[in-house]
């Protein structure tokens, strides 16, 4: 958008720089031109005169093209700024989300480990005392064996 402004409000001082660059070549040849050729002479200044009408209105031009480029370089400045504003909402919300996922995640790795550990407790606590049934089990049953070798003899 801006540059399209920018190329127009060179191309219009192309344009002027042209134009003045006419008006000394004529000027000058008006100069050169002998004083009493008064056809030439009049020719030549209604071409000067016609030249710096141009130029008037070409510097207006460029005038109100600058203006134009100026307010689009603001309103270019204005969305950059409302962009970048955005941006930072924007990552802040994602800090924001991602130290509450982190939260969350803690917690409930911390809640997985507490059953585990419940769990292993409770298996350990089971293991050993069916351990300790087995074990008076097996003395039971070697007592039996005993006193079913002693029976048998």
């Amino acid at each position: 958008m801006a540059t399209a402004e920018a190329r127009e409000a060179s191309s219009i001082s192309a344009t002027i720089a042209s134009l003045q660059s006419d008006q000394a070549a004529t000027q000058a040849e008006l100069d050169k031109t002998f004083f009493l050729n008064f056809g030439k002479k009049g020719e030549l200044k209604d071409i000067i005169k016609g030249l710096k009408k141009e130029i008037k209105e070409s510097t207006k031009k460029l005038e109100k093209q600058e203006k134009v480029v100026e307010k689009a370089d603001k309103a270019l400045g204005k969305e950059q700024e409302a962009a970048a504003k955005a941006k930072e909402r924007a990552d802040k919300i994602v800090a924001e989300a991602t130290a509450a996922s982190d939260k969350i995640t803690s917690a409930a790795e911390k809640k997985a480990a507490s059953i585990t550990d419940a769990a292993a407790k409770k298996a350990a606590a089971v293991t050993k005392s069916a351990t300790g049934k087995a074990a008076s089990l097996t003395k039971a049953a070697e007592q039996s064996d005993k006193q079913a070798e002693k029976l048998r003899k």
